[in-house]
């Protein structure tokens, strides 16, 4: 590990990290909006053998990004931003952990069940 990456990681507030990423979880509309065709998406590539973690990582920063704002209106005070109550590295924290733990879902075929039928 590099001395900038364990400087950053030390600046990293992991309450914030976990309450947004349960947030995200949780929240059924970002859940069916955002959530699922990101899964969808990246389902594609694996079966393509197209998969980049780095890019999939890019790409769970939309979800990331787009719920830090929607919690901020929903939690924060007027005066609040999202750059105070979630800074970038929290944020890109979140992304990884998501990409992360979703790349291991697909591996495992979390998401393979077929439309329509009950397991």
């Amino acid at each position: 590990m590099r001395a900038n990456q364990f400087i950053k990681e030390e600046h990293i507030d992991s309450n914030a990290v976990r309450e947004l990423e349960l947030f995200i979880m949780n929240n059924e509309d970002l859940y069916r909006r955002r959530f699922m065709p990101i899964i969808m998406n990246l389902k594609r590539k694996f079966a393509k053998k197209t998969y980049d973690h780095e890019k999939a990582k890019k790409l769970w920063q939309y979800l990331v990004d787009e719920a830090a704002k929607e919690y901020v209106k929903e939690f924060g005070k007027p005066d609040e931003d999202v750059k105070e109550m979630f800074p970038k590295e929290t944020r890109v924290r979140v992304a990884e952990l998501i990409a992360d733990r979703e790349l291991k879902n697909i591996e495992q075929g979390e998401y393979d069940v077929v439309k329509g039928t009950v397991s």
